[in-house]
């Protein structure tokens, strides 16, 4: 499956604009055919806060942003996890990779998105691309391992070893 980001049509911008806080996110990201993130970020741009759970009453205008703060709430809190969200989709959908791998994906690309986040980056595709981009450069440089990655590793090296007519002190089972 490859996630193709499609553009917002003038109606679902009207659904969003008549639907929001009327509706729980996913519902309102269901009857869009969208993801939860993308419809909360769409949300957010065009001023409307949704809420996740089924308590919802009114739309919430987006809180002013203060000229003299460096980060916004709304990229702490809706921009950088949708973004976290889509570079670990899109990291997942290039190699089936092991659990532990993914765990530690998204430890490294919440550190890093936020730390762009911190430089003053607020928009979502350059933080997802960004945090893409770091995680190839630390998988290329020093290799996530997986939890179970270390005894194959050694297994495919002594195995390596006797195709090869190295000695090999010892085989792991």
């Amino acid at each position: 499956m490859t996630l193709v980001r499609q553009p917002w049509s003038e109606r679902e911008i009207a659904q969003i604009k008549k639907m929001a806080g009327k509706l729980p996110l996913n519902e309102l990201a269901r009857k869009l055919n969208r993801t939860e993130a993308a419809t909360r970020v769409q949300a957010w741009k065009l001023g409307f806060s949704v809420k996740s759970d089924a308590a919802v009453c009114a739309p919430e205008p987006r809180p002013a942003v203060s000229k003299t703060r460096t980060i916004p709430d709304p990229v702490e809190v809706i921009i950088a996890p949708a973004a976290i969200e889509r570079a670990l989709a899109i990291y997942q959908q290039l190699q089936p990779r092991d659990p532990s791998v993914i765990v530690q994906a998204k430890k490294i690309l919440t550190q890093h998105i936020y730390g762009m986040v911190d430089r003053g980056e607020q928009d979502e595709q350059r933080l997802t691309v960004g945090g893409l981009a770091h995680l190839k450069a630390i998988e290329r440089d020093h290799v996530i391992k997986s939890a179970h990655g270390a005894k194959k590793a050694e297994r495919n090296k002594a195995y390596s070893g006797v195709l090869t007519g190295q000695r090999v002190r010892a085989v792991v089972p």
